[in-house]
């Protein structure tokens, strides 16, 4: 039981491999690439924002972000990958496809990363451009922006349609290559109320999911603002997620599926406060008049109302539609008539109403929970493929290094309890374990989806002590132990499953034991 930790255990792993590979001219391919893993799990966790081109992932990016930093509003807007990192200071760095890399100034990503034809060689030259800006989500996750999967819509203009012809398949290229190299993605896509569940399957046939799993996908149902005036937004997209949910393709991608405004979450967080006055006067009108007037968009964006005093001119309804689009200002008008009257306030509550700080609690909770395994997966996932390969062209001497390091890597991965836990819960995601509801309870605790510590593992309140988080551990070591006993009439991938749910407890037991007997020393 007390076996190294894994991060131990990885790391001997590579200072091996580095051993073996550092004066091999032959395996420098594969040295190199060890130490871009190393590099890698030093690192946050690489989260791409994936989908179909025009479903929203520039405006989802930024209201993550807080604030508007890259380009919206086109359908090819972000032509280019931008790899958001943390940095002290807003700069960026640009990498060619040449191979070469210059600093820019931060005021150039619009120019970087919009289609312009007049330099359109320029940006077909870039191969991704990092940013680097002071963001506290940065210090966490690096987020990918990524140019969009290739997609043909009826709305889109002649320009637009000509433009995909030309360049879609390369844009859904590079998209496709930064999910397959990211540690996790965020997958949106937007979808009608009317729309059948075959135009649904759609969206997620073919490669363009990648290797998507419910271990390192969340997928995210955009636009649902456009349900409004018709349907309550949220209520609507959490109707539709939980349809989706249920088809066995969908719910084998993704951990779950949440519906967001972006554009409201960003909106929200950006109000001004001369936007919050003219929200006032726009609330202070009579509910039916509001609602008339927000029904349609280009009623409330141009048209004059002289004869009906207190409604705001032109210039201001624009100004509060370009920000927050018609339900963000049923929304707020909605909350200021109920007594939010301050900016800060309004802005939390509707943030709340976006949908956005649910799903930025389920990226902490869901990725950042695992966040060193998911990398490390990443990372064997690549040494295998590596290893793969060096072996089709080896000599004999260095055939035998690679297949020891092969050997290497196999026995971490086999010999770690950790990925059998990741192997249980893809277990439960493709719906093989014949748990009841208490039982997949107790097994996304102690498989640490609501944090790694103990006392999450079990279930239990920080403040709980040692002899009760032990009691309860022992008491489910013993249950699970059981169940893995009782085969009659139980499929192996549940027997498995509870084999390994038993192990967890065990070292958790162990853990706690070898903690009370530290503090006796002490006491």
């Amino acid at each position: 039981m007390a076996d190294l930790p894994l991060r131990d255990r990885a790391q001997a792993l590579f200072n091996f491999i580095l051993e073996q590979t550092r004066d091999r001219a032959s395996l420098q391919d594969l040295h190199q690439e060890l130490l871009n893993c190393q590099q890698r799990l030093s690192e946050p966790m690489r989260v791409a924002i994936v989908g179909k081109i025009k479903a929203g992932k520039s405006t989802m990016l930024n209201a993550l972000l807080g604030e508007a930093i890259v380009a919206t509003g086109t359908v090819e807007a972000t032509f280019n990958i931008n790899w958001l990192k943390y940095g002290s200071q807003p700069t960026l760095k640009v990498h060619y496809k040449n191979g070469k890399s210059e600093d820019k100034s931060f005021e150039e990503l619009t120019t970087l990363t919009l289609r312009a034809d007049e330099h359109l060689d320029y940006l077909l030259s870039i191969k991704y451009i990092e940013v680097f800006y002071p963001s506290s989500i940065l210090k966490t996750f690096h987020l990918i922006d990524t140019p969009g999967l290739e997609s043909f819509y009826e709305d889109d203009s002649q320009n637009t349609r000509d433009f995909l012809k030309l360049h879609g398949q390369d844009l859904t290229a590079a998209t496709q290559a930064e999910a397959a190299n990211a540690d996790a993605v965020l997958y949106l896509f937007s979808h009608n109320l009317s729309a059948g569940d075959q135009a649904v399957m759609e969206e997620f046939q073919g490669p363009s999911v990648g290797r998507a799993t419910p271990i390192n996908s969340i997928g995210v149902l955009t636009r649902i603002d456009a349900y409004w005036p018709e349907f309550p937004p949220i209520e609507s997209g959490n109707r539709i997620a939980a349809r989706l949910s249920d088809i066995p393709q969908v719910h084998n991608l993704f951990y779950a599926i949440k519906p967001v405004s972006g554009y409201l979450a960003l909106g929200a967080q950006t109000l001004q406060t001369d936007e919050l006055e003219i929200l006032q006067k726009l609330a202070a009108l009579p509910e039916d008049r509001l609602q008339s007037l927000l029904r349609v968009r280009n009623r409330f964006e141009n048209r004059e109302y002289p004869d009906q005093p207190g409604v705001p001119t032109i210039a201001e309804r624009q100004k509060v539609l370009h920000r927050l689009e018609r339900y963000g200002i049923w929304q707020a008008c909605q909350l200021i008539r109920s007594g939010t009257c301050n900016l800060e306030s309004l802005t939390q509550e509707l943030m709340q109403a976006s949908g956005v700080p649910d799903l930025c609690e389920l990226i902490t909770s869901h990725f950042g929970h695992r966040a060193y395994l998911i990398k490390l997966r990443t990372a064997i996932d690549r040494l295998h493929a590596l290893c793969f390969q060096q072996k089709q062209k080896q000599s004999d001497d260095d055939l035998q290094v690679v297949e020891a390091i092969a050997g290497k890597v196999e026995a971490l991965e086999a010999n770690s309890h950790d990925f059998r836990e990741l192997d249980i819960l893809r277990s439960y995601y493709d719906r093989k374990l014949e748990f009841s509801d208490a039982e997949i309870h107790q097994l996304l605790e102690v498989t640490g989806e609501y944090g790694q510590s103990c006392f999450q593992r079990l279930g239990m309140k920080e403040q709980a002590s040692i002899d009760q988080m032990l009691s309860a551990a022992k008491e489910r070591m013993q249950k699970w132990r059981l169940r893995a006993a009782d085969q009659m009439g139980a499929s192996r991938p549940t027997i498995e499953a509870s084999t390994v749910l038993a192990h967890s407890y065990e070292r958790i037991v162990y853990h706690l034991q070898e903690a009370q007997k530290h503090l006796n020393f002490w006491s």
